[in-house]
């Protein structure tokens, strides 16, 4: 692929739904009186004198320019721009930037940040499984609704105005709502992707095997799909509101392709444009007509007719060339989880992170931070850890050649946004788009004041350097902080969820 290309898929956007309106909720879960959706502010703020990284591809960056904000979009960019009415904000001597996207992150991980880490990826591995089942029983409805509520939070506070929340540990009604009203809370746009074939017949104080534990969440089931009309009903009923409900089917690998199918064809006539899964090359192929017989199962899907633009994979580690360009040719999307994936290289034949293959391929490419539990919440590292990791592999260092700093931001910008079928909203500062911003100090000792805009983010920005963050025009964060979010108290409040899970997880007994 000619640069040329390449920056025009890295900049360009998919086509998208359109994007307005208030996705903030009207009614809290019970117990909770955390003061975390934004306060009303000013329709109409103009950013004044900063240096803007727009990533867009007709402006790229211009030093000392406004940009105007009304009714949550972007209304005008320029040089001495008429305030009329609106906010003035001096920005000057700093730097502001499209809000980031996050393409796969489990918001709900956040319950127990640091139970596990990757820095033991032996450990990790063999506990991960384990702990996921038993804290998805623990959790009570108001669990839920804190941590995804929680995650939302700092989703925001890193600079993610956008992120797939891919919610897959939900095993009941009252929790998915929960959860959903949870992330609706905390203001953040993008997608609300459930995971169906979640139940769970066992709770605190049970002996059950894993067999069973595997089965109760693999299959889809009426309840799952009972939780599913009701998330469109009572959450999701507002089809233009910038956080959509997406869905991710039980997993393909090793089903018949007409179960696929079926399933499949019924998410799809829910209405929902997002169909979420996990993506990894079995250990060894699955029998003829199963999904997975051959590769990844991405020419499976393909052949029986599966794929499309609304299909998006995260992982994917071991996808061929031939498996990208079927993935591109159906307007399929891609987001790798490259700090996360790390370990993934201890397995036999193992690749690295497949963002620059994808990419290179064609197919719109984002990145994610995955578990929250085990990962930074500063979204910059992750951005260099997309960098980074393309030179693991051959391809990857022939591929990083061509990069330059922005081609790095891309992936949780421009292309970022793509990858999440938001290209249309978000992504870049540009006219007419949605004012996810985000307005970065430079007074930082370390921050430094040479070289391009794009270079001085992508190597040496952090979170600790977020001054501002907009979410839809409005301001979630000001001066270094989050506007009406109690910290103190919500880590508290996770605290005390954190110590009753430990104890109550540890009276589940797992058999063979």
């Amino acid at each position: 692929m000619s640069r040329k290309s390449f920056l025009r898929l890295s900049l360009g956007g998919v086509a998208a739904a359109a994007a307005s309106g208030n996705a903030f909720a009207q009614e809290p879960l019970r117990k909770f009186t955390v003061a975390a959706r934004p306060a009303s502010g000013f329709s109409r703020t103009l950013i004044r004198n900063a240096d803007l990284l727009t990533m867009d591809a007709q402006h790229q960056e211009m030093t000392g320019a406004d940009v105007l904000i009304d009714q949550g979009r972007i209304a005008a960019i320029g040089r001495n721009l008429s305030a009329g009415d609106a906010d003035v904000i001096d920005a000057s001597g700093k730097i502001l930037m499209p809000g980031m996207v996050d393409g796969h992150r489990h918001l709900w991980q956040c319950i127990d940040a640091g139970r596990l880490v990757k820095m033991d990826p032996t450990g990790y591995s063999r506990a991960y499984l384990g702990w996921q089942r038993r804290t998805m029983a623990c959790m009570t409805p108001e669990d839920n609704y804190l941590v995804e509520l929680i995650g939302g939070l700092q989703a925001i506070d890193s600079g993610v105005t956008t992120v797939l929340d891919y919610a897959h540990g939900q095993p009941s009604e009252e929790t998915a709502l929960a959860a959903a009203r949870g992330i609706r809370d905390s203001g953040v746009n993008g997608w609300f992707a459930f995971q169906l074939g979640r139940t769970l017949a066992f709770g605190p104080g049970s002996t059950v095997s894993m067999a069973r534990v595997q089965a109760d969440l693999t299959t889809t089931t009426e309840q799952n799909w009972r939780t599913v009309e009701r998330l469109r009903s009572e959450i999701f009923s507002d089809g233009i509101a910038p956080l959509q409900l997406g869905l991710a089917p039980s997993d393909a690998i090793g089903r018949a392709v007409a179960d696929v199918k079926k399933e499949w064809a019924r998410v799809r006539d829910t209405g929902v444009k997002l169909l979420a899964a996990h993506v990894h090359k079995p250990p060894a192929p699955k029998p003829l007509g199963a999904i997975g017989h051959r590769g990844s199962g991405i020419q499976d899907l393909y052949e029986a007719g599966l794929l499309g633009p609304d299909y998006h994979l995260a992982h994917g580690n071991r996808l061929t060339a031939e498996e990208l360009g079927l993935l591109r040719d159906t307007g399929g999307m891609l987001c790798a989880t490259v700090v996360g994936e790390f370990p993934y290289m201890l397995s036999p034949n193992m690749m690295a992170s497949s963002h620059g293959r994808a990419r290179q391929a064609g197919v719109a490419t984002g990145i994610g931070i995955d578990g929250a539990l085990v990962v930074q919440q500063d979204f910059f590292e992750h951005v260099r850890g997309a960098f980074l990791s393309l030179f693991l592999e051959p391809e990857g260092r022939e591929i990083v050649r061509e990069y330059k700093s922005q081609d790095a931001l891309a992936f949780a910008t421009s292309l970022g946004a793509s990858a999440v079928r938001a290209g249309d909203m978000a992504g870049s500062i540009s006219v007419g788009k949605r004012a996810d911003l985000v307005l970065l100090a430079t007074d930082r000792i370390g921050f430094p004041m040479q070289g391009s805009l794009a270079d001085r983010v992508a190597n040496f920005a952090s979170l600790a350097d977020i001054d501002s963050v907009w979410v839809a025009g409005r301001a979630r964060k000001r001066h270094g902080k989050m506007l009406d979010v109690d910290w103190a108290k919500l880590k508290a409040e996770l605290a005390a969820v954190q110590q009753r899970i430990s104890g109550q997880a540890q009276t589940i007994t797992f058999t063979a």
